[in-house]
C-alpha cells in the first residue's frame, strides 16, 4: 500500500471495507473504495492467500480508477501471486511509462524476471528499485534478498540481505535470514554472529535460540548448544523438537546416557517417533548394550517398517553377536528399502567375509563403491581383504581402481607401493611411492606399516630425503 494510503486509513477501516466488499461479491453490486482502501482490500486478500478474489478486487478497482499507478501495481502483484510473471511484466512496463521512478514497479518487475529465470534483468530492475527509494531502504534489499531465496539465488539474496543489514543493523528480519542463510551456505561461524546480534536485541525468540542451537552443534560448540536449546525450550516449553536436538547433541559430544534421557523425554510427547527409538538404539549400541539396542531398534520397526536404519542397526548387532545369517537378512531388508546408501553394502561386505563367502563379499563392496566411489576407506578395506586372501594382484589391481578414482589420496598410494614391494615390482613400487609422496609426505611411515622391510630399501630412504619438505 501507497504511504499516503496508510497514513489516511486504519485497519478497522481496511476490515469493514473488505467485508462490504466480500458481500458485494455474493450479491452480485459492485462497491465503490477509494483507492488506499482498494488496496488495503487486495493487499489482505493477498495475506489470507485468497488469490481469485484479489484478483475481482484488483479488477473493480482498476475499472474505477484507471489511471491510479498504486492499483496497477497491485495487479501486478496479484498476477505474480498468480504465478503469471509475463504478464505481470507487461503490465509493469506500461506503468513504468507513467512514473518510471517509483521503486515499487521495479522490485515487482526484478520479482518478475527472478520467477521467469533472468536473474541479470532481475538484478537491473531491482537495483532501479534501490536508486529511486526514499526510504524504507532496508525493507527494499529485504524483498530482494527473499526474492533470489525463491528462484534458489541463495548467494547473491545474501549479498542483498547484508546491504540491507549495513543501512539498518537492527532490522531483525535480516539478521535472521543472514543467520539462516550462512548456515545453509556452510557459514556456520558468521551464522552464529548473525544470530547473537538478533539475540541481543530480542532475546525472547524461541526460534532463533533454535537455529542457533542447530548451528552451534554443527560447529562442536555442543555445550553452547545445549544451553540455546535450553534458552529456547524456556521460551517455548512446547517447542519439542528442541529435545530431541539436544539428545543428539549429547549423543554427538559421546554422553550417551544423557542422550538417552532426552530421547525418551522427546517421546512422551510423541511415542510413536521411529527415528528417536532409532537414535537410541544408536546410543546403546556405542554403550555396548546390544540387548538394549537391538530392543529399540525393532521397536523403531515396529512402528515403521521402512525404517531402513532401524534394519540395518538390528544387522550390524547381529554381526556383533556372529549371528552372520541374520545380519545379513537384516541388512538386505535394509537395502531393500534403500539401495543408495554405500553403508549398508559396505557392511554387508564384511559380514559376507566374516561369514566365509567371498564372492557374495566382493558383490557388495563393489556395490558400495559404485554408490561412493570417492571413500577411500572402502578401497583400501577391498584391497586389504584381497591380500589377505594371498591375491596380491587383485589387490594392487583394485589399488590401481581406488587412485583413478582418488587421486589425492596418499593412503592408497601408500598401500599400494607396499603390496608392490611385496611382489618385487619395484620399479611400480617407488613411482607409486613418489606420488604418494607428492601428495602427502606427512603420511609416508604408513609404508611401513604395511611392509616393514621397506625401512631397508635404499631407494625408498633417497626418495624420503628427496621430497622431505623444506621446513620438516
Amino acid at each position: 500500500m501507497s504511504d499516503e494510503g496508510k497514513e489516511n486509513i486504519d485497519e478497522e477501516e481496511i476490515f469493514e471495507a473488505l467485508d462490504r466488499f466480500k458481500e458485494s461479491i455474493i450479491s452480485g453490486t459492485k462497491l465503490y473504495f477509494d483507492v488506499s482502501l482498494f488496496e488495503g482490500i487486495i493487499d489482505y486478500l493477498l495475506d489470507e492467500g485468497d488469490i481469485e478474489t484479489s484478483e475481482l478486487a484488483a479488477a473493480q478497482a482498476i475499472h474505477i480508477h484507471p489511471n491510479s499507478v498504486p492499483l496497477q501495481v497491485k495487479y501486478a502483484q496479484v498476477l505474480l501471486n498468480k504465478g503469471q510473471a509475463l504478464e505481470a511484466l507487461s503490465n509493469l512496463k506500461n506503468v513504468e511509462k507513467i512514473e518510471d521512478k517509483n521503486p515499487d514497479i521495479h522490485l515487482l518487475k526484478g520479482t518478475a524476471y527472478t520467477i521467469e529465470g533472468d536473474i541479470k534483468s532481475a538484478v537491473k530492475a531491482f537495483n532501479m528499485a534501490i536508486k529511486f527509494a526514499i526510504d524504507d531502504l532496508d525493507d527494499i534489499y529485504y524483498h530482494i534478498g527473499t526474492s533470489f531465496v525463491h528462484a534458489g539465488e541463495i548467494d547473491l539474496a545474501v549479498k542483498y540481505f547484508k546491504r540491507g543489514h549495513k543501512v539498518n543493523p537492527k532490522n531483525e528480519s535480516l539478521l535472521y535470514e543472514l543467520g539462516f542463510f550462512y548456515d545453509q551456505l556452510g557459514h556456520s561461524e558468521i551464522s552464529v554472529t548473525y544470530y547473537n546480534k538478533y539475540l541481543d536485541i530480542d532475546p525472547f525468540n524461541n526460534t532463533v535460540w533454535y537455529n542457533l542451537g542447530i548451528t552451534l552443534n554443527k560447529i562442536q560448540q555442543f555445550e553452547k548448544a545445549i544451553e540455546a536449546y535450553d534458552f529456547a525450550l524456556a521460551l517455548n516449553e512446547k517447542l519439542h523438537q528442541a529435545v530431541f536436538n539436544k539428545a543428539n547433541t549429547y549423543a554427538n559430544m559421546g554422553k550417551f546416557e544423557d542422550a538417552i534421557t532426552y530421547y525418551k523425554e522427546y517421546l512422551e510427547g510423541d511415542p510413536n517417533n521411529d527415528e528417536a527409538y532409532c537414535y537410541i538404539g544408536e546410543c546403546y549400541l556405542n554403550l555396548y548394550d546390544n540387548l538394549q539396542a537391538l530392543a529399540h531398534y525393532q521397536k523403531a520397526i515396529r512402528i515403521n517398517q521402512d525404517n531402513d536404519n532401524a534394519w540395518y542397526g538390528s544387522g550390524l548387532i547381529m554381526w556383533l553377536e556372529k549371528r552372520y545369517q541374520e545380519g545379513v537378512a537384516f541388512i538386505k531388508k535394509a537395502i531393500k528399502i534403500n539401495a543408495e546408501i554405500s553403508d549398508y553394502w559396505f557392511s554387508l561386505s564384511k559380514i559376507y567375509m566374516d561369514d566365509k563367502l567371498p564372492e557374495k563379499a566382493i558383490e557388495a563392496v563393489e556395490e558400495a563403491l559404485i554408490l561412493e566411489p570417492d571413500n577411500t576407506e572402502i578401497w583400501i578395506y577391498y584391497a586389504s581383504e584381497m591380500h589377505e586372501a594371498d591375491d596380491n594382484d587383485e589387490a594392487i589391481n583394485i589399488l590401481r581402481r581406488g587412485l583413478k578414482a582418488n587421486k589425492n589420496c596418499a593412503s592408497i598410494g601408500y598401500l599400494l607401493a607396499a603390496y608392490l614391494l611385496e611382489e618385487e615390482r619395484n620399479k611400480e613400487a617407488y613411482r607409486a611411492f613418489e606420488r604418494a609422496l607428492k601428495i602427502d609426505y606427512s603420511l609416508h611411515n604408513e609404508l611401513f606399516t604395511h611392509y616393514p622391510k621397506a625401512s631397508e630399501n635404499k631407494k625408498i630412504a633417497q626418495l624420503i630425503i628427496k621430497h622431505k619438505p623444506l621446513s620438516s
